[in-house]
């Protein structure tokens, strides 16, 4: 049986990563654009025919944190005297792969042949400019350029009482999952202290040999997960390499187009790879929303969805989960059924956002293109992308093989099954409380900031409270409270 011309698949990666070297300033780094560029063009390259660039219809730029021209696609085009249209992408280290599922769709339904998604970050150039006390001065456009379309509607990610009790950042908010996981295993704090820096050594291990890392020094459990000088507590239970690590400078692009005009193009058929199923779906958007606060409904959703199309976990060899905390692994790792303290299993082909290096929305750009080099290298292997967005709200799992599947493209929103979810009560008072989770945050020189918790009333409704006392900071990062009875008054937390 022929392959229909209809089927979408990925004809060409590109990854950049351009580290600073010794007398490097700011000037001698890279731009946002300058990666973006760089990154489409080796992909383009990487499809083997000069006459991709040019066939594009579609370009899609994965939106930056720190640059914010108003069309960066429109600018990418220019650099290479392409007109393709324009799109560009909100917040989210999911859109990516949903960007693979919304094309493969497109392509399937004949409304496309050809797109590309590209996106970069030069945080750490960024971070020697204000260093060295110059501005960027990266290329920006006036207000006779439009904003393009947005692949999804950008909404706020948390509540006024979430914020203001401090949970204002990804790295304030998912310690508390890896907290309340801590509890519910019934493990002691340095118990998980010694998994999650086992889990972030094997990460560092895949880093080590992949030659787009950021980190390829492959640290030890202790080193990663010990507080030192050089690697900071964060936020209880996170040091500084138990985080997703954003001063990067880092650029990667994908293409994707019709298997009609693939063929077309003069595209090899053993660099085809075939995006062969896909599902997406938010958890509840606000994180006091949801019952348990280290898990993911969504993802236990689509993980179903995926099986009903075939999908089975021992068939996955090539896995990239996404890795902006330890945690968020876990998760899926329970989801998929897999062991993920295994070694001979590590659930990434980058070495995760720590070490692979995490530049912000593009990541998972990255784990595409690091899915597609695995399968071609083995192509009688199966890859599984997962993405995920602000705090484990926004998600997005799709997979690969080298052959195209037996069913056109399968996808599914998952969305119903998780809205059908019942929410958690919320009441913002005063009162006797229990402890549900917690985190303490540090100031960059290491000093303790808040203890920052979740509890709940004896009627089942969540509270966020903090303190700033110190002796109580300390306490929680040497003894379990959560289960404790507490305090809550005007907003403090006391024991």
């Amino acid at each position: 049986m022929g392959i229909s011309l209809r089927t979408p698949v990925i004809i060409g990666v590109g990854q950049v990563t351009n580290h600073p070297q010794p007398h490097e300033t700011f000037v001698d780094r890279p731009t946002p654009l300058s990666l973006m560029t760089e990154a489409l063009e080796r992909a383009a390259r990487d499809t083997g025919t000069t006459a991709v660039l040019n066939a594009l219809e579609e370009l899609v730029a994965i939106g930056s944190f720190t640059w914010h021209p108003h069309d960066p696609a429109l600018l990418v085009a220019s650099a290479l005297g392409i007109t393709p249209r324009t799109r560009l992408t909100p917040t989210g280290g999911n859109i990516p792969q949903k960007l693979v599922h919304e094309t493969a769709r497109r392509i399937l339904a004949g409304e496309i042949d050809v797109l590309a998604v590209v996106g970069s970050e030069a945080m750490n150039a960024s971070s020697m400019a204000r260093r060295e006390g110059v501005p960027t001065n990266w290329p920006l456009q006036g207000s006779d350029v439009a904003a393009p379309d947005l692949v999804e509607e950008d909404r706020i990610p948390f509540t006024a009482d979430e914020y203001a009790n401090g949970l204002t950042l990804p790295v304030e908010v998912y310690p508390l999952f890896e907290n309340a996981r801590r509890a519910r295993l019934g493990i002691s704090l340095d118990e998980q202290r010694r998994r999650v820096g086992q889990l972030w050594e094997h990460f560092a291990r895949v880093a080590k040999d992949n030659p787009y890392a950021w980190i390829r020094t492959a640290p030890s459990a202790h080193d990663i997960a010990a507080p030192s000088a050089s690697n900071r507590m964060v936020a209880f239970p996170y040091t500084k390499m138990l985080v997703a690590n954003l001063p990067v400078d880092m650029g990667a692009s994908f293409i994707m187009a019709s298997y009609e005009k693939a063929l077309a193009l003069g595209v090899s058929k053993d660099l085809m790879i075939f995006p062969q199923s896909g599902s997406d779906a938010t958890d509840h958007w606000f994180v006091s929303e949801r019952p348990q606060l280290d898990a993911s409904p969504a993802m236990e959703h689509i993980w179903s969805s995926l099986q009903g199309f075939g999908e089975d976990a021992d068939a996955l060899t090539h896995m990239d989960l996404y890795s902006c905390f330890p945690t968020v692994v876990q998760t899926a790792s329970d989801v998929l059924g897999i062991d993920v303290f295994d070694p001979s299993r590590i659930p990434t082909l980058t070495g995760g956002l720590t070490f692979g290096g995490g530049p912000g929305n593009n990541y998972v750009t990255h784990s595409i293109c690091a899915v597609v080099d695995a399968l071609r290298a083995a192509p009688n292997g199966r890859g599984l992308v997962t993405g995920l967005g602000w705090f484990s709200t926004k998600h997005a799992w799709g997979t690969y093989a080298s052959e195209p599947p037996t069913t056109p493209f399968q996808w599914r929103s998952a969305q119903s099954d998780v809205d059908a979810l019942p929410v958690c009560p919320l009441r913002q008072g005063d009162g006797e409380v229990t402890i549900e989770s917690y985190t303490v945050t540090h100031n960059r020189s290491g000093d303790v900031e808040k203890f920052v918790v979740a509890a709940r009333f004896d009627g089942g409704e969540r509270v966020w409270s903090h303190s700033t006392d110190a002796s109580l900071c300390a306490l929680a990062e040497t003894e379990e409270l959560i289960g404790r009875r507490a305090q809550v008054r005007a907003g403090t937390i006391a024991l």
